[in-house]
């Protein structure tokens, strides 16, 4: 019986670390650069950092605004304009075509 509660307490725990639905764990193009860790420090903060593959290079300008619009509705820290940049390059430059 006890390790029958065992299982069960550890799918429980497991369960919750599991990425948001619908969110899967991706690989971001040259993880180590600098646009990458900004993708990763500021979009982490309410979803799984996006793979630069989702929206094209023409997307990306209005997809950044609404995200630095979201943040500053829920009072986080907002991205300067230097790290909004690095951030667009990035992102653009491994865009979809």
């Amino acid at each position: 019986m006890s390790r029958v509660c065992f299982v069960v307490a550890l799918v429980v725990l497991l369960s919750a670390c599991e990425l948001p639905q619908g969110q899967t764990k991706i690989s971001l193009p040259e993880p180590e650069s600098e646009g990458a860790q900004l993708v990763k420090k500021f979009c982490s903060d309410c979803h799984a950092p996006p793979s630069p593959l989702v929206h094209t290079a023409e997307e990306w300008p209005n997809v950044l605004y609404r995200m630095q619009e979201r943040r500053r509705m829920k009072a986080y820290t907002l991205m300067l304009e230097q790290e909004q940049e690095q951030v667009l390059n990035y992102l653009q430059q491994f865009s979809k075509s």
